[in-house]
């Protein structure tokens, strides 16, 4: 592939081996259980897969984000879940941390993070919708040498296994509907009195991804674990949110190659006949090159993102396009690997039907698709202005 060099083909090997030995021979279990996969996760802090992009001054590798994205992708393929785990962690919690954080709150926090030593989540999504940080609840009032939060988050992923969160809270009157002005980030760490953890939701996909609520009652912090400047936290939130569309492209890609491969496999195996089903069906060989085409156009659209991604360009509009379109092919493939597998695709225990789970929640996970092409709608107008 045109993006690989020596470095990264070096750090995919690692990758493999890891999905090989360990991820791929737990999916299912993990996807059973609605467990989060905690020995993976600190596994993959273990191998430096946390803190890929993280500066080696603070414990990661130095890597530029073509790498993350490899990484993501590989995984993926096996346990979508765990992308989801580690991009709470170390885009959203972690982006907001590197570009906010003092050297101090750095050193306490995102190096252990990078080694897995620490686990992290990010507290923004309200229930009153994620981007709509103008009727967000959630305040902070600063009592003497101390931060009183009240109010609560829904649907944030890592809850109950993070040792730290990084919370957004309402620091003003009100929040300018333009600006956003009047949002906060802080340091949350976990059992800190008045924080209350919910119960992880079982949901469509996702399974194991720690997904639930967090509640704020009269919860004090120091006033030190203020992140950031006082109500100026949303353009690091608007960078890190672009960071986690990027990553839904890798991740996207790799749920589909994961139920791409299942059915090629298949259809290659299961004969009619005396004739595989893809010898004996046209129907099948072009559903398969479909599916292929989808992936490889996918492909192109992610690395060539990534690439300009590495060159120093914010990819706004991009990297946004990078969550709808993976959601739609990743849904469509794992929809027509369904398909291609027949009555035994529906079967939780066959394992392919998992994948178009996965990716069905991809659609909506973060940031509904819908939401992002009105959003990628004004980026394009504001570049013909």
């Amino acid at each position: 592939m045109w993006y690989l060099n020596e470095e990264r083909e070096a750090i995919l090997r690692t990758v493999r081996e890891f999905v090989a030995t360990e991820v791929a021979p737990q999916a299912m279990e993990i996807d059973a259980s609605n467990e989060f996969p905690l020995a993976l996760f600190k596994r993959a802090g273990e191998l430096g897969l946390l803190g890929v992009s993280v500066p080696e001054e603070f414990g990661g590798l130095g890597g530029d984000q073509t790498t993350h994205a490899l990484v993501y992708e590989e995984i993926a393929k096996a346990l979508p879940v765990l992308t989801v785990a580690m991009g709470a962690h170390s885009l959203l919690a972690g982006g907001l941390l590197e570009m906010l954080g003092t050297v101090e709150q750095k050193k306490q926090y995102l190096v252990p993070a990078a080694a897995g030593e620490i686990i992290m989540a990010c507290g923004s999504t309200e229930a009153v919708g994620g981007d709509n940080q103008v009727e967000f609840q959630t305040r902070a009032v600063l009592d003497g040498d101390e931060w009183v939060l009240d109010g609560g988050k829904v649907l944030i992923c890592n809850i109950g296994v993070a040792d730290l969160y990084v919370v957004i809270a309402v620091t003003a009157d009100h929040v300018d509907p333009v600006t956003k002005a009047g949002l906060s980030a802080f340091l949350v760490p976990a059992g800190t009195p008045g924080l209350g953890i919910g119960k992880p939701e079982h949901k469509l996909g996702w399974h194991g991804s720690a997904t639930g609520s967090l509640s704020f009652t009269g919860c004090r912090i120091p006033k030190e674990n203020l992140l950031g400047p006082l109500g100026g936290c949303l353009q690091a939130m608007f960078v890190s949110a672009t960071a986690e569309f990027l990553s839904c492209g890798p991740v996207s890609l790799g749920i589909a190659e994961g139920a791409y491969q299942m059915a090629l496999a298949y259809s290659l195996e299961r004969e009619q006949q005396g004739l595989a089903l893809f010898d004996r069906f046209q129907v099948t060989r072009h559903k398969l090159a479909r599916m292929w085409g989808e992936i490889e156009s996918l492909r192109a659209l992610v690395y060539s993102t990534y690439a300009e991604r590495d060159r120093g360009e914010l990819c706004l509009a991009t990297g946004r396009l990078l969550k709808v379109k993976g959601a739609e092919v990743s849904e469509y493939v794992g929809r027509e690997a369904i398909q291609l597998f027949g009555g035994v695709g529906t079967v939780v225990d066959t394992g392919v039907e998992r994948f178009w789970r996965d990716a069905k929640v991809m659609a909506i996970g973060g940031a509904s698709v819908e939401a992002l092409q009105d959003v990628i709608a004004g980026l394009i107008k504001r570049k013909l202005a």
